[in-house]
C-alpha cells in the first residue's frame, strides 16, 4: 500500500511539473527564433523639449526649432538553442515586426492625461535576419502631444520639468509562422519646457 501511495505521489507530481512548465512555452522566448529587444535609445534616457532654442541658447530667435521626438530601437534576432539550426536564407530565418503598443507610465509629477497618448497597434516594420540586428524608429512625442496646456506649460514655468516611463510592446512573427508573439521593452523620459541644440 505504501508503494503504490509513493509510485502515485511521485506521478502525480511529475505530471504537475509538466503541465506547470508548459503553460510558460507561450511567450517570444520560447519561440524557434527568437527575437529580443537589444536597445532603445541606444541604452540613454529621453529628454524631450517643447522648444530647441538652438545655438544662441535664446528664445524666440531665428533657430528655434519645435521637435518631435522619436527613438531608434534596436533588435536581435537568435535561435532558441544551439540545438535549432536555421539556414541565413530559410523560410523562417526572419523576424517581422509589424505593430506596436506604446504606454505611458507617468511619475509622481507627470500629468495623468498624457496617457491619453498611449499608442495601441501601431504601425511599424522591420525584418530582422536570424543571428543578425535589425532596427526601428518609434515615435514617442509629436506637436499634437506637445501642444497640450500640460506640456506647453514646462515652457511657461522655466525649471519645471516631469517624468514618466515609456513602455513598448513590440508584436511579430517569424517569417512563415503566423504565430504572433510579444517583445517587451521600456525607457525613461524626462520632459522639459526648452533645451540648446548644438
Amino acid at each position: 500500500m505504501k508503494r503504490r501511495n509513493l509510485i502515485f505521489a511521485l506521478t502525480m507530481a511529475a505530471l504537475v511539473a509538466i503541465l506547470a512548465g508548459c503553460s510558460n512555452h507561450d511567450g517570444n522566448e520560447w519561440q524557434r527564433l527568437v527575437c529580443e529587444v537589444e536597445t532603445i535609445n541606444n541604452g540613454t534616457p529621453l529628454l524631450s523639449a517643447y522648444l530647441d532654442v538652438g545655438s544662441d541658447g535664446e528664445a524666440g530667435t531665428a533657430d528655434d526649432t519645435y521637435p518631435i521626438d522619436w527613438v531608434p530601437v534596436m533588435f536581435y534576432a537568435r535561435p532558441y538553442s544551439d540545438a535549432i539550426v536555421l539556414p541565413e536564407n530559410g523560410i523562417s530565418s526572419w523576424f517581422h515586426v509589424t505593430n506596436y503598443d506604446l504606454i505611458w507610465h507617468p511619475g509622481p509629477a507627470a500629468p495623468p492625461e498624457m496617457t491619453d497618448y498611449n499608442v495601441t497597434n501601431g504601425m511599424i516594420e522591420a525584418l530582422i535576419p536570424v543571428n543578425d540586428h535589425g532596427s526601428v524608429h518609434v515615435l514617442i512625442a509629436d506637436r499634437v502631444m506637445k501642444e497640450e496646456p500640460w506640456y506647453r506649460s514646462l515652457f511657461e514655468n522655466p525649471g519645471s520639468s516631469f517624468t514618466a516611463a515609456c513602455e513598448l510592446r513590440f508584436h511579430g512573427h517569424e517569417t512563415g509562422n503566423s504565430e504572433v508573439v510579444t517583445i517587451e521593452g521600456g525607457f525613461m523620459v524626462t520632459f522639459y519646457g526648452a533645451t540648446a541644440g548644438d
